[in-house]
């Protein structure tokens, strides 16, 4: 064994993420025996179907964390301890750590650390690392399916994320790893800032079946089982 690699899924949508996407990455690692960390947005989930599956997942093993939308606990937004309640009381999931969503006010900084910290849990991640905190800090993850497919293509980018992992890894010995599951169903797409074209390339390769993340990270567990331990978060602490 090389290493350890924590593995980490962020479900940002409901339909896409939730519920076609995240069936997709739960039938891969059964298949290898794997489980990992989703990370989940309280907003996503809408019925009780949504709740009973999550539920499930992790009486079978998968850790359940937040995905916190109100990063920087603005008051046009429920407060990060609703977003925890929410999943912990209304829900009747155990979470133990928490990660920040950064599609509707951003995701870095000290204030969202100061957030994540005052919620009192087992651990957090982020981007880089805050000036002092007294929730132990996971190290910023490797992002699979953006920073490598999006940006390379599948040939390349799964060269260029094997290269940073295999770096990772050789330098620390333990290294975290990111994907989307909306992505596991729909094209990652192509490196565009005009937001139209972007959707428009989106489609267009999902109906090409192109840069979809369920070959690539099949073949990342694959190559890589026999060559680290993969671990969900909590038990990176």
């Amino acid at each position: 064994m090389i290493g350890v690699v924590g593995l980490r899924h962020d479900i940002d949508t409901t339909y896409f993420g939730l519920r076609l996407g995240l069936p997709i990455v739960i039938e891969l690692e059964r298949k290898f025996n794997v489980r990992s960390t989703l990370f989940v947005r309280a907003k996503i989930i809408k019925s009780d179907r949504d709740r009973f599956y999550l539920r499930g997942l992790e009486r079978e093993g998968w850790e359940i964390g937040l995905h916190l939308d109100n990063t920087v606990n603005a008051p046009k937004l429920p407060s990060p301890k609703d977003e925890l309640k929410f999943l912990t009381e209304e829900v009747g999931l155990n979470i133990r750590g928490v990660t920040p969503h950064g599609g509707l006010i951003g995701w870095k900084g000290n204030t969202t650390w100061k957030i994540m910290d005052s919620l009192g849990l087992e651990y957090m991640e982020g981007y880089g690392k805050p000036p002092n905190s007294k929730t132990p800090v996971i190290p910023t993850h490797i992002s699979f399916d953006i920073d490598c497919i999006r940006n390379y293509g599948e040939r390349f980018g799964i060269e260029y994320f094997k290269k940073n992992l295999n770096l990772r890894l050789e330098n620390e010995y333990m290294a975290t790893v990111l994907t989307h599951p909306e992505w596991f169903i729909l094209s990652v797409g192509l490196p565009c800032r005009n937001k139209l074209v972007d959707r428009l390339t989106k489609v267009m390769l999902t109906l090409a079946q192109r840069r979809i993340m369920r070959s690539p990270y099949e073949r990342f567990i694959a190559e890589y089982s026999s060559k680290v331990n993969f671990l969900k978060y909590i038990e990176l602490i």
